[in-house]
């Protein structure tokens, strides 16, 4: 194959840019154009048989109104719509189809809430139809062709990331500098959305087309490319105020005034664009308007203002999970380790960098409102995904710039960004991405994310955080983090037993909405002593007690666990200097009595039912507690029963020296 030329870097044919502009390339003649396009487009349409697609993110909505828009060209749930997506997801949601199903049937005004009865008695998706009659085009096409249809979500996906290459090349005026800014969209994650049923691939490559056409003298074209990616993701219309500032900035001409600056830049075409654009934003509005009587029905039933807090703030941006930071590690390090060396060739390289972090936080603030933090994402949150474009913008902008790219940013940006991605296929949205992880094993203390992403994390599902719930990471059974609510009234006696209360020297960190951390083990606060505890929930886990021979099961509904037979053993490894030892527990005849022996150490006969400390003397206060326990009687609870029992423990406890108890 030809090899692809460089274009020629001629002036644009309109106005020659400001001294100290970035540098316009001209449009590439129509060979190029067409050699461009049909390789792009030949790359593109080998990833589809290549990969399944993801039906993940909103795929209820997205699933049923794509056929239905295919099936009768309009947005609107029908019975028969819902038959044709159950056989073709083959089994999977399929309880929450068939309830969506029977309410249309039933006439059911307050529908399963992904859905809405609109003002004509009609029930939509809540979100905007737009991506679905994307994708319903070439789903009727593979269907017809007996392909997977619902592959036609990857078709639309990559359509716009065609787009995107067509709008790289506009931009750089360089076949391989398009391709490479199109490798680098697909490294900032656009590698792992593009296979999903879901619109943020499109509303990336869409809002970073947007910017490089408009940023190349073509306002209208990135102005529409901007407003359908505004449909579905409404935030997207801050575009419209960020894109003509940016072009200003990069324009900016100090031989001129400000008036005359803005004049130049208030073109009709770039009026017009805007103008065209915001209009296309706003149907999903107006729609909105007309069927519910609200300008956005999901930000009303699926937002609260409240919830936007400096923690989600810090959370969207430098999670460690799923922040801005994990989508475009690669991109941050080439712009701060480049910056001084960029401004040569892009004297106001500063300025556009702090303009697009103002753009990703007008993108990023409305975000922290929904009610769902912690949802279904591929590494990065979806949110953030699409709203670091303005980032990739300006990295591209410096790109442009340069004569030669350096091989040391290259690999940068590739070496960090392919880390990222890799990492992101190793976990979901529901456990913890690698990095976190390893800090979470060995220095849990460092890290302390939204409550909501810890709590589903950590437990490993997708559900409500419950304020009258304890979430606690263990690391090999140790309690490492746990998170509580300051509205608990229950957290002490879950995490200490009946009688005790959290102490005061116990390592808190504040987080958001009364939610606050306690790192390492929890410290309690009993009898004017501070106790390490571990309940049955800690001692079932084989952490730092273990049980030995002479126990039963556990108990079905129970808080403890009886032992079974004369003598029991059991191994505490509490990784703190011990100087008591709490066992406490109910005998099965009154009041009785256990010999207790530590690392052979015989402490004597004592009642363990009132949950005293047995004092241990300075040469016990090992690493390890071998404990062994002689039980005074012991006997059959019922007859037929073949167990011995005798004692029912239920906390096991260590007072320890904090410099606060006695």
């Amino acid at each position: 194959m030809q090899a692809l030329p460089e274009l020629r870097q001629d002036a644009p044919a309109s106005s020659a840019p400001a001294a100290g502009a970035a540098p316009t390339r001209s449009a590439p003649g129509r060979a190029a154009w067409l050699r461009f396009a049909l390789l792009l487009a030949a790359l593109l349409a080998l990833l589809p048989p290549l990969f399944p697609v993801s039906l993940s993110g909103d795929v209820l909505e997205y699933t049923l109104d794509t056929v239905a828009v295919a099936n009768h060209g309009t947005p609107d749930i029908r019975v028969a719509d819902i038959d044709r997506t159950v056989a073709l997801m083959q089994g999977k949601y399929e309880e929450l189809y068939r309830l969506l199903q029977g309410q249309i049937q039933d006439g059911v005004q307050a529908v399963f809430p992904a859905f809405a009865r609109g003002s004509d008695g009609k029930v939509y998706p809540i979100h905007f139809f737009g991506y679905p009659m994307m994708a319903a085009i070439p789903f009727r096409v593979l269907d017809a062709l007996g392909l997977p249809p619902f592959k036609g979500f990857q078709v639309a996906n990559l359509a716009f990331v065609f787009v995107l290459g067509l709008a790289m090349l506009r931009f750089f005026g360089s076949a391989r500098r398009a391709f490479g800014g199109v490798a680098l969209f697909m490294l900032c994650f656009g590698a792992l959305y593009w296979k999903w049923s879901s619109p943020e691939c499109i509303s990336a490559a869409a809002l970073l087309g947007a910017l490089l056409l408009f940023a190349s003298r073509m306002p209208v074209a990135g102005s529409l490319l901007a407003g359908l990616a505004a449909q579905q993701n409404p935030t997207i219309v801050f575009f419209f105020a960020f894109a003509p500032l940016l072009r200003l900035c990069l324009e900016y001409d100090a031989a001129r005034s400000m008036g005359a600056n803005l004049r130049a830049q208030a073109d009709r075409r770039t009026i017009v664009g805007l103008v065209l654009g915001v209009a296309l934003a706003a149907l999903p509005v107006l729609f909105n308007l007309l069927q519910y009587g609200v300008p956005n029905l999901i930000a009303s039933r699926f937002s609260d203002p409240a919830l936007v807090d400096g923690t989600r703030l810090l959370s969207f941006y430098f999670d460690l999970n799923q922040g801005m930071i994990v989508g475009i590690p690669g991109v941050l390090a080439a712009l701060l380790l480049w910056m001084r060396r960029a401004r040569i060739h892009l004297p106001r390289m500063p300025v556009l960098l702090a303009v697009s972090l103002l753009f990703t936080l007008a993108l990023a603030l409305p975000a922290l409102a929904v009610l769902n933090w912690n949802s279904d994402a591929a590494g990065v949150m979806r949110y953030a995904f699409w709203a670091a474009m303005p980032l990739v913008f300006v990295l591209l902008l410096v790109l442009r710039a340069l004569p030669r790219w350096p091989l040391a940013l290259v690999a940068t940006v590739v070496v960090l960004q392919s880390l990222s991605m890799l990492g992101a296929l190793r976990h979901n949205y529901v456990s913890f991405g690698p990095l976190p992880f390893r800090i979470m094993k060995y220095a849990p203390q460092l890290y302390h994310p939204e409550p909501e992403i810890f709590a589903e994390r950590m437990a490993g599902n997708d559900n409500w955080v419950q304020p009258d719930q304890v979430y606690t990471y263990r690391n090999e059974g140790y309690r490492a983090k746990t998170l509580v609510h300051a509205a608990n009234p229950r957290a002490a006696t879950t995490l200490c037993g009946p009688g005790a209360t959290l102490d005061a020297a116990n390592d808190v960190t504040d987080s958001a909405r009364g939610w606050r951390y306690i790192d390492g083990p929890v410290l309690c606060r009993v009898r004017g002593e501070t106790r390490i505890t571990w309940l049955l929930e800690d001692i079932v886990l084989e952490g730092p007690v273990k049980l030995g021979t002479g126990w039963s099961r556990q108990e079905v509904g129970g808080d403890g666990i009886w032992s079974d037979g004369a003598r029991s053993r059991l191994a505490v490894r509490p990784r703190a200097a011990a100087q008591a030892l709490v066992l406490r527990g109910s005998y099965l005849a009154g009041k009785r009595r256990t010999r207790v022996s530590v690392n052979g150490h015989d402490l004597g006969w004592h009642a363990l039912d009132g949950g005293a400390a047995l004092a241990l003397p300075a040469a016990l206060r090992t690493d390890v507690l071998d404990i062994e326990l002689e039980h005074e009687a012991v006997r059959s609870p019922a007859a037929g029963e073949p167990r011995l029992l005798a004692f029912f423990l239920k906390e096991v406890s260590i007072r320890i020296n904090t410099g606060t108890s006695p």
